[in-house]
């Protein structure tokens, strides 16, 4: 690995949003790609493997795909197959829905960890959350394929006062269908959201609590069965971080890289110029852009030292890192502000005191 300069740590993973396009049209997404059934938006393998070169040569060493919907890229198989050729771990997020044979083989052979969503246990919750009849039962039909291979995986379940009574069903559905564990995603204000959150649809900070709560005392969950619920560390029991961790992306060590070799902080630089890094389809732009991006260098200064509000104040800053500093620059405009979950828990005096400290400096 290329030396770099004080202050400057290695590019550990790339967030590759490899399309804009996806074939289901989810009321929810951040990421707003071109609903389609064919592919208008995606970065081809001649220009994505500069990238992936570049970036190796200061220190990456993984790659999470997502999209848009990474299958209905033309070549997503020979890029599973090239990406694991060069010697990265590889994860992908996919909705399942285009996972034939061809597909799940890719994935088993490449060992690539992936998660696939379902967003309740029946067509009705599911398919009004993804806008596309059907898509429960394809998504399923994806299932069948992953597990005649033999494969684990995880199921996401984004939830939002519409499908929220779903859950201890859903979490037995995952459990029947094989899956490794499942990941309940609050939805949150952004992207697609808004609506939602003009609609009445987004569930308050204390609907999201008792919905955490009531679902960790379901039998499965009580007895062993993995359940990542996506609230910040300082909300669950000291036991549960410590065994599944803070559940944050380590923001100091992650790109995000867009369908047009733009970069970003991670796929949130699509539609917010702040956040647009810029191409690094040209030579030496990789390590450039790592090394010299204004915004890149302000998070490392100031995450998590220098973080504003509850973030400053919490005992798990260190780790938590603000939990989603673009979710946070989505609503605030700052991306050192306090977390606008934990904000809002604390002024409706449901933060939990106890893991509030005084910092020195």
């Amino acid at each position: 690995m290329a030396s770099l300069p004080d202050g400057v740590p290695p590019l550990r993973e790339i967030y590759l949003y490899i399309t804009g396009s996806c074939n289901l049209n989810c009321r929810h997404c951040w990421i707003d790609p071109v609903f389609s059934g064919r592919i208008e938006k995606y970065l081809p393998w001649a220009d994505l493997k500069g990238i992936i070169e570049q970036a190796q040569e200061i220190g990456l060493s993984a790659v999470k795909i997502t999209g848009g919907e990474p299958f209905l890229h033309p070549e997503m198989v020979e890029i599973l197959y090239a990406l694991r050729g060069m010697g990265l771990n590889l994860r992908m997020e996919t909705n399942g829905t285009l996972i034939g044979p061809r597909e799940a083989r890719a994935l088993k052979e490449n060992n690539v960890t992936f998660s696939l969503s379902l967003d309740g246990p029946n067509p009705l919750l599911h398919d009004d959350l993804r806008g596309v009849k059907g898509s429960f039962k394809r998504t399923l039909k994806g299932i069948e394929h992953l597990r005649a291979e033999g494969l684990s995986f995880q199921v996401i379940m984004s939830v939002h006062r519409g499908n929220v009574h779903g859950l201890p069903i859903t979490l037995e559905l995952a459990h029947d269908l094989g899956a490794n564990s499942l990941k309940v995603n609050p939805i949150t204000l952004s992207g697609r959201a808004d609506a939602m959150q003009q609609n009445g649809e987004l569930l308050t900070v204390a609907e999201t609590l008792d919905a955490y709560h009531a679902l960790m005392e379901h039998p499965l969950a009580q007895n062993g069965f993995p359940v990542h619920f996506d609230i910040p560390p300082a909300f669950q029991p000291m036991k549960k971080v410590g065994e599944r961790g803070f559940g944050t992306c380590g923001i100091h060590g992650i790109l995000g890289v867009l369908h047009d070799g733009r970069s970003g902080l991670c796929g949130i630089g699509e539609h917010v110029k702040d956040l647009d890094f810029g191409s690094l389809l040209e030579p030496g732009s990789v390590r450039r852009v790592w090394e010299q991006n204004a915004t890149l260098q302000a998070i490392r200064e100031n995450v998590p030292r220098h973080m504003k509000g509850i973030c400053g104040r919490c005992m798990f800053r260190n780790y938590c890192l603000g939990k989603c500093i673009a979710n946070t620059f989505t609503i605030t405009g700052d991306l050192f502000e306090g977390f606008p979950f934990c904000e809002q828990a604390y002024a409706e005096g449901l933060f939990p005191e106890s893991r509030l400290v005084a910092f020195k400096g």
